[in-house]
């Protein structure tokens, strides 16, 4: 993995991308940390304003005290805890610096940036010209995910840094009142959450022979944590009239894809995540090996993929239509929830026959 012209190679190929990576990290935090700075310095310049004070002299039993003044302007980033009586559930307090549109974004382009290394060199058939280099096929491998992980390490860590940077320094420390564990492990699981989201396009990539397929594969790894959460809530709620109990701390080990997607303070969530990354390397490490020219145009790479690829995908589709009719229709009762369940076992076996006769039907 040190030669020059392997790292040059692989630049070419995603040079156009790794700007606008850049780019969406900065705007996506970086202007976040900046307008939320904004928006303290308003509310103090309001609280220090002639008309403020002219108004806290109009009527003294409505006057703010001084105690209540700095509570408003203190910044709090899940620093309280408030315990809903009769629920198991907590209302927090967040710090919002994300920005909406570049925050999806830089979502986005992780994920592209991934797909751009594997599937869309399979597409463009420059794995052709890969294949006739001498290096092999690991240092192939590990240049790719090295080049990833560097654009998305820095794009990350710096918008995040400047943009608390500037934060910290035109707010004053009295009126800063973070939860430093949930704000570090919510900075490392994001960072982890990004890594994840690049890697997976490339692993898919690897597991099939078709630009098609590795973006379904993509799609399928991308749906599968959610949608079991949803339908696992679903059916817990029926369960339990309704509550959802602990089933909604459990959430935090289906959002390993979600940067800033955890709820609580937990540490398992972030090994979660490091077996994750470490499985998918290990993954893409183990398909590259087997690699062959031979196998383009193929959906499944390995033939021992089709089933499994054929359960899990009609099973996704098959919570997924059951959890979309439950949205839209509120399905209650036994008779309900027994419809639920029958919805998804029809959808699941509509798509396992059909998928069966297109896959061993072409040999794909």
């Amino acid at each position: 993995m040190r030669e020059k012209g392997l790292w040059y190679k692989e630049w070419r190929g995603i040079r156009w991308m790794v700007p606008c990576v850049l780019l969406a990290f900065l705007l996506a935090f970086m202007v976040g940390f900046v307008n939320e700075a904004n928006s303290w310095k308003e509310n103090n310049a309001h609280y220090h304003s002639a008309e403020f004070l002219e108004s806290q002299k109009v009527d003294a039993d409505f006057a703010m005290t001084d105690k209540e003044i700095k509570d408003d302007l203190t910044v709090r980033y899940l620093a309280h805890e408030t315990k809903l009586a009769h629920e198991d559930q907590y209302t927090y307090f967040f710090l919002g610096f994300t920005v909406g549109v570049p925050f999806t974004l830089t979502l986005i382009f992780s994920v592209v940036f991934g797909a751009c290394l594997v599937i869309l060199e399979r597409y463009t058939r420059g794995d052709h010209f890969t294949a006739l280099l001498p290096y092999s096929k690991k240092a192939i491998f590990g240049v790719k995910v090295l080049l990833g992980v560097i654009v998305i390490t820095v794009g990350y860590f710096v918008s995040l840094g400047l943009g608390l940077l500037y934060f910290t320094t035109h707010v004053p420390a009295e009126f800063i009142d973070f939860d430093l564990q949930k704000l570090w492990m919510d900075i490392l699981g994001s960072w982890l959450a990004y890594l994840i989201l690049f890697l997976v396009p490339i692993v898919a990539g690897y597991l099939s022979g078709t630009a098609l397929g590795g973006i379904l594969l993509t799609i399928g790894a991308f749906l599968l944590p959610s949608v079991v959460l949803q339908f696992s809530m679903n059916v817990h709620q029926h369960v339990y009239d309704g509550k959802t109990g602990q089933l909604s701390y459990w959430s935090d080990y289906f959002r390993v894809f979600e940067p800033f997607g955890f709820v609580r303070p937990a540490y398992v969530p972030l090994v979660l995540q490091v077996v994750v990354l470490c499985g998918l390397v290990l993954i893409g490490l183990w398909a590259v090996v087997r690699e062959s020219l031979e196998t383009n145009g193929r959906l499944f790479v390995y033939p021992k993929m089709r089933v499994w690829m054929l359960v899990i995908g009609s099973s996704i589709v098959g919570m997924l239509v059951a959890n979309m009719i439950q949205t839209f229709a509120k399905l209650s009762d036994s008779l309900g929830f027994l419809l639920f369940i029958a919805i998804f076992i029809v959808i699941m076996g509509i798509c396992v026959w059909n998928g069966a006769r297109f896959i061993f039907g072409k040999r794909l």
